[in-house]
């Protein structure tokens, strides 16, 4: 009896322990499948961000129009653009004929850089999922009364977007419809990286593009 029980324990203990070795052998596969292509899947969405910042830098390196802030990841206007207190409409700014000049190149130079964002997205097809959010902020002074600034910054965006667009710079146009989400704001006494040794500087004009990456495969 003792050799019939010893003679039935070792072929199921042999076929327990194949049986083992196989199921270890198809969890390392299967984890081996999912690491490759997770890794894979980084590296094209490293490849796709490359792509964006390498057609943002045109933008990043005229610093005659634009100044890049790296640690808030925007763009301001590299120029002063001062209002009468009060005021939001692009025609009231001081040293009118000098600022718009400037207004309308950066206008210009923001729409060639989109316009080169659009050229790649058609180009290269793992751009095909790759949109772009683009803000454009206005600021007030902490003069007043704070929810009167705030709608007031919001119409001095408004009012630029307005000049650049009777300059033919319609970033919601039809073009664009599928690469620029365009939202205007007002920061009023709000937002990160206010100028503080002088309030009067903060009247301004800040730029953020950003993009928005969907599913790469």
């Amino acid at each position: 009896m003792k050799d019939n029980h010893s003679h039935f324990f070792w072929p199921s203990y042999t076929d327990l322990m194949t049986s083992l070795f196989f199921v270890m052998l198809v969890l390392y596969v299967l984890t081996y499948v999912r690491l490759r292509s997770t890794i894979t899947l980084q590296k094209e969405k490293l490849t796709v961000i490359e792509a964006v910042e390498n057609n943002l830098q045109p933008l990043k390196k005229d610093t005659t129009l634009f100044v890049y802030e790296k640690e808030y990841k925007r763009f301001k206007l590299s120029f002063d653009v001062k209002f009468p207190t009060n005021e939001y409409n692009i025609g009231t700014v001081e040293n009118y004929t000098t600022t718009v000049a400037k207004i309308d190149r950066a206008g210009r130079k923001l729409k060639e850089v989109i316009d080169r964002l659009r050229e790649a997205k058609s180009a290269n097809a793992k751009l095909k999922n790759v949109s772009y959010i683009l803000v454009i902020a206005g600021y007030a002074s902490k003069f007043g009364n704070e929810n009167h600034n705030y709608v007031l910054s919001y119409n001095r965006a408004l009012s630029l977007w307005n000049y650049w667009r009777s300059m033919g710079i319609n970033f919601e146009g039809q073009e664009y419809a599928d690469l620029i989400d365009l939202q205007l704001s007002g920061n009023g006494w709000g937002g990160i990286g206010r100028v503080q040794d002088n309030e009067h500087d903060n009247q301004r004009f800040l730029i953020q593009i950003f993009p928005k990456i969907g599913d790469i495969n």
